[in-house]
């Protein structure tokens, strides 16, 4: 196998060292009835080194002692774990390192939610980038993702070898819409004086006319929208008829309410080509803080030695977002194997539309089960 020329400019883009750590589950029972606990025990092996890099055409890939690829695709079978059980995770952090820094001198201990929140947020991520990318677009789930996403719980995590805490994206609308311009201005109360309507300048639809009563329905509480907290309803539609910013809190704004008050919340429905559009961009703009606010850990280096650029990276999670900022969605995107007994996600070629297997062994797996099932079946099993 061939080695991996260390070149910046021509091979690899970035490089990152670390260790493999030890890795057990404790089980933790607190209440009788309840579901118990499980607790993530971990300790670094500083003297097991680990280098991993960012290879075009491959992504993050575990290099070797010898320059050659040890393991390919290391994000597409971190983001899998999502859905696995803790068992392939303590396998996965074994072979890898933890995401984060730990101690060599003792066990840390790490929770289990908040660990796989953090895995499924980088999972989430990599599928709307996907999503929304794809010749053939899935406006449902780039919906429901974007909405996930946009509002998912922020997760920190600590251990004692980090200098500060880790804390997932905290999206900036969220702190728009917790507090809502509710006081109706002057010319707003002045068509309510002559009119019915609200005329809304709409970043979706250029004007929209809002009915005051159905306004009023709302910001009262008498009409909501299944699966949505209470006071979200209102708080949207406070922003759609008061904010008067015409930037990307206002875009989204926008789309939420007409998914709420036209659509009922439901991603299931046709969207417009208008709210298409929007959605596209929302779910770019989106894309683009989760990656960013993960990035803080990267820093130039310039090795004197070597008179070549180079990154500082301080985590095994921050190489992960790494390699997706040097994701060409264009070109390339992550899709989840077809095969149900691998759930791998791997790169593969935007237009290859076709591609739904990580591997030849996939394809063929799935096709034998196929057969075994159709002969159960002719047979009557």
């Amino acid at each position: 196998m061939p080695k991996i020329k260390e070149n910046f400019f021509e091979t690899i883009l970035f490089k990152f060292e670390s260790c493999s750590c030890d890795c057990v589950e404790d089980i933790e029972h607190i209440t009788p009835g309840e579901k118990p606990i499980s607790k993530f025990k971990l300790q670094a092996i500083p003297t097991s080194h680990i280098t991993f890099g960012y290879v075009a055409k491959d992504g993050l890939v575990r290099i070797a002692p010898n320059g050659t690829i040890e393991e390919r695709n290391i994000l597409g079978t971190l983001i899998s774990l999502a859905n696995k059980p803790t068992k392939e995770l303590s396998s996965f952090l074994k072979s890898n390192g933890f995401l984060f820094p730990v101690s060599a001198d003792a066990y840390e201990n790490l929770d289990e939610r908040s660990l796989y929140g953090i895995i499924e947020r980088l999972k989430m991520t990599v599928e709307l980038m996907t999503a929304t990318n794809e010749i053939r677009k899935n406006y449902k789930k780039i919906c429901d993702l974007t909405i996930s996403l946009l509002f998912f719980k922020e997760l920190t995590i600590k251990t004692d070898s980090m200098k500060e805490s880790y804390t997932s994206c905290h999206h900036s609308y969220v702190d728009v819409l917790r507090n809502p311009p509710i006081q109706l201005s002057y010319s707003r109360q002045q068509e309510g004086f002559k009119g019915d309507t609200y005329n809304i300048i709409d970043s979706v639809y250029g004007t929209y006319n809002l009915n005051i009563n159905d306004y009023n329905d709302i910001m009262g509480g008498y009409k909501s929208v299944p699966n949505f907290q209470k006071g979200f309803y209102q708080n949207v539609t406070s922003l759609f008829v008061n904010y008067e910013n015409q930037d990307i809190i206002k875009k989204i704004s926008d789309f939420l309410f007409h998914f709420l008050y036209d659509m009922d919340g439901d991603s299931s429905k046709d969207f417009s080509n208008q709210m298409k559009t929007t959605l596209i961009e929302i779910a770019k703009f989106v894309i683009g803080e989760e990656i960013n606010a993960s990035l803080d850990g990267i820093h130039p280096v310039y090795n004197s030695d070597t008179m070549t650029p180079s990154w500082k990276i301080d985590s095994l999670l921050c190489a992960a977002y790494f390699s997706i900022f040097y994701l060409k969605p264009e070109l390339e995107l992550y899709r989840p194997c077809d095969n149900p007994r691998c759930g791998r996600y791997f790169l593969v070629k935007t237009t290859a539309t076709r591609k739904r297997y990580c591997s030849q062994a996939c394809c063929n797996r799935v096709t034998q089960d196929r057969y075994r099932k159709r002969k159960r079946e002719n047979n009557g099993i």
